[in-house]
């Protein structure tokens, strides 16, 4: 009671005098941050190396009488800009540092837009605050002048490794070559894994999970790094996000084939996956080439779905309305969905 009595002073006063023994709170002095450098030159060849150390003096509850530090709450907040109008990066943070290796730093202003090989002003400030209906409290503003490089074309995938980084089943690509990977997957439920940018357990960069209870959708290669594991079980779709360090899943309930043919039914035509083979597979039949082409829905969705892309036998995923891809054959057939490289999804019949 004692406790939520203190809360509740604070929220309401900025300055209080000490009544019956009770503790008066008189203030929140901000945060003190500081940074190892002013100016940095990324470096593909110091891709794992410590670029950036981020270090901050926690803001102090002041008064009268100790209070639980663990009171205020702390985040790190990451701009382009110095009125901080866009954020790129807001995370709540436990501890008072954190470090960037050339890489995560590169991922996460190439995010932002910093051109390769073009000095940029990146913005940092801490953020904190005694409770939920509190304004934030902020440090001082560091600013780093950062030249990032070009992206390393060969870590175009991740790779889904075990736990013994031995197998490497699946994979996620970043098509846009942006830091946003994804990929379709088959995984058990409480599969471990790590997401690692070559097929080896020697691989420059392994990712798994913040080595913290409820992080486990936190990216983090420390050498002290918990592994990665599915809350979900079955067909999922993955994402993983190297600016957020960040990842998710979804369940994929079912894939289903529409078109002309029946009457754009999104139920109608159920693909089934073969395990074996790693692929979809439909039967349809058609009585004429399909005008608009065809559509695969994912749950049903109109706005999730594989529809046309360039090249043929070559389809794209969809996440708003779009084009169906060609299919002119008549009679029956079996329509193939391989969705095994994300780098670019394909179809065929037979």
């Amino acid at each position: 009671m004692k406790q939520l009595t203190l809360y509740i002073l604070a929220l309401l006063f900025v300055a209080c005098k000490k009544e019956g023994g009770m503790p008066a709170i008189t203030g929140i002095r901000p945060a003190v941050l500081h940074s190892s450098t002013q100016e940095l030159t990324l470096k593909a060849t110091d891709r794992k190396a410590v670029a950036l150390q981020l270090v901050w003096d926690e803001a102090i509850l002041q008064s009268d009488a100790a209070m639980a530090q663990s009171a205020l709450k702390n985040k790190i907040e990451i701009a382009a800009d110095a009125s901080f109008s866009t954020l790129a990066k807001s995370i709540e943070q436990e501890a008072s540092a954190i470090s960037y290796t050339h890489e995560q730093l590169n991922s996460l202003v190439s995010g932002m837009g910093f051109v390769p090989g073009e000095k940029k002003a990146l913005y940092v400030r801490i953020a904190s605050r005694l409770g939920a209906n509190t304004d934030w409290l902020y440090s001082n503003v560091v600013s780093i002048a950062v030249t990032a490089y070009a992206p390393i074309q060969d870590a175009a995938y991740l790779y889904l490794a075990n736990k013994e980084l031995n197998q490497f089943s699946w994979k996620l690509c970043s098509r846009k070559e942006d830091g946003v990977y994804d990929g379709f997957v088959r995984l058990d439920q409480w599969y471990n894994f790590y997401f690692t940018n070559e097929e080896s357990a020697n691989a420059s960069l392994i990712y798994g999970s913040y080595p913290l209870d409820g992080s486990q959708y936190i990216l983090y290669s420390g050498a002290d790094r918990w592994n990665c594991w599915t809350s979900l079980g079955g067909y999922l779709y993955l994402t993983a996000d190297i600016n957020k360090m960040s990842w998710k899943e979804t369940s994929v309930e079912s894939l289903a084939v529409t078109g002309d043919f029946n009457g754009w039914s999104a139920t109608a035509t159920p693909m089934a996956y073969d395990q074996a083979a790693k692929v979809w597979k439909a039967t349809i039949t058609t009585t004429a080439a399909e005008q608009w082409g065809i559509k695969v829905l994912i749950n049903g969705s109109w706005t999730w779905f594989f529809g046309a892309a360039e090249g043929e036998g070559n389809c794209a995923l969809y996440t708003a309305d779009g084009s169906g891809f060609a299919y002119d054959k008549v009679g029956t057939h079996t329509l193939i969905l391989d969705l095994t490289d994300p780098k670019q999804f394909k179809y065929h019949v037979e």
